[in-house]
């Protein structure tokens, strides 16, 4: 049986008397539409009184969608395929609850090595909806959530929607002492794009998720073996003014060549 289309779900949610919340990650047109329509009772900046408050602006958002709202979803349920968040349906009332659930699993790992937890990735959520056991705790009072999942709608609903205690060490986390060792680059990267770069960093942000394209990048340096800060600000520069933002192909490592040879090669075909 084919799962129900957003609209279908949103519709049977709302007819059990269920509120519709949806999660978006930034970059998105209607992200700043539902901000300027929506009283602040009604939307939730997730990143806000947590530690990582500064990403903010960049960070998933949490909306209360009324009926006088839906329309304002048309362009994202027509590109699933961009990977802007997913739904969720929950009790009346349970919105800033819900919001404390997700505060309280944003990072993962120890200090002073922590990584932001993407789980208003929609690619995170199926993931982890694959294994029936983990359903509950991660959606916390989450009624039933819709998502899209590779190449069509999925609708899971919660087998026992309620507040349950943050896990320290959650069996559904992905690698996490890799995923610490990126956060950390990732925040810093972040941070010295805003500081030093602000200008170019801000015109990607108007095409892209800056933080989704960072954590490109930083697999991108990772896989050629640059871990020091001097390589990947240069990946970082290199990638932010090339077309698309992407770095180009032909700066592809050669057979048999080193790391530091590679970047150095690199270097000296930009300066001339």
């Amino acid at each position: 049986m084919n799962a129900p289309t957003p609209w279908q779900w949103m519709a049977r949610e709302r007819a059990s008397g269920r509120d519709i919340v949806l999660i978006l990650d930034a970059g998105f047109d209607a992200r700043q539409a539902l901000m300027a329509r929506l009283s602040s009772e009604r939307w939730c900046a997730l990143y806000h009184q947590t530690e990582v408050a500064h990403l903010a602006a960049h960070g998933p958002v949490c909306f209360l969608i009324g009926e006088g709202e839906v329309r304002l979803l048309q362009s994202l349920l027509e590109a699933p395929h961009d990977n802007w968040g997913w739904l969720a349906s929950l009790a009346p009332g349970e919105l800033m609850a819900w919001v404390e659930h997700w505060r309280a699993r944003l990072l993962l790992g120890q200090r002073p090595q922590r990584a932001l937890y993407r789980f208003h990735d929609n690619r995170e959520l199926a993931r982890v909806m694959t294994v029936p056991e983990h359903r509950a705790a991660w959606l916390g009072q989450a009624i039933s959530v819709c998502y899209w999942q590779a190449t069509a709608w999925q609708v899971v609903d919660n087998p026992a929607p309620r507040a349950y205690p943050a896990p320290s060490d959650p069996s559904w986390f992905p690698s996490p002492a890799e995923a610490a060792s990126d956060g950390v680059v990732l925040a810093n990267a972040h941070r010295y794009l805003c500081s030093r770069h602000l200008p170019a960093y801000s015109a990607l942000a108007e095409s892209q998720p800056p933080l989704d394209w960072l954590t490109s990048q930083l697999r991108q340096a990772r896989a050629w073996g640059w871990h020091t800060g001097e390589a990947i600000e240069f990946l970082l520069m290199l990638s932010l003014h090339s077309p698309g933002y992407e770095v180009p192909r032909e700066c592809a490592p050669l057979v048999d060549e080193s790391p530091q040879a590679h970047l150095e090669r690199l270097r000296l075909r930009t300066v001339f």
